[in-house]
């Protein structure tokens, strides 16, 4: 576990962004206002300018829980915040098991899930007294392990 500045977060965004793939899963984990959606913004935008894309705004799908985004033909995102969702069966409803393995998928608030993709990357961001810096730890599983 580190401390990470805004700064910090973008650069972990850019270097996690060179390793991901369709089919992998990142799991943010943290309090509201932590830098989850900030991070998905960095990550997301960080693919769009990898394959010359124009940057799209990427906002927290909160209200309509997840938002897409197509880099090119072969690499999807898929950007989830469960944060509303109440009850596990709710996860199958919106589609979440059926798209695992044709889009990135980048999951805020996954408490609820407990079938946890192979392949996945788990971040745990925590607010501190220092408002310019938040506790970040990184876990990696599946083929993402060292």
């Amino acid at each position: 576990m580190e401390f990470i500045s805004i700064k910090q977060l973008q650069k972990l965004a850019r270097d996690i962004s060179k390793k991901v793939k369709v089919g992998d899963t990142i799991y943010l984990q943290g309090e509201i206002g932590v830098g989850k959606t900030t991070f998905s913004r960095f990550l997301i935008q960080s693919i769009q300018k990898k394959n010359k894309k124009k940057l799209e705004e990427v906002l927290s799908p909160t209200f309509n829980v997840v938002q897409y985004f197509t880099i090119n033909k072969k690499v999807n995102i898929a950007h989830y915040d469960l944060y509303r969702i109440g009850k596990v069966k709710d996860l199958i409803n919106i589609g979440l098991y059926d798209q695992e393995d044709i889009f990135l998928n980048i999951i805020e608030w996954p408490e609820l899930i407990k079938k946890k993709n192979k392949n996945r990357i788990d971040i745990i961001l925590k607010h501190t007294k220092d408002s310019n810096l938040r506790t970040c730890n990184v876990k990696y599983y599946g083929r993402f392990k060292k």
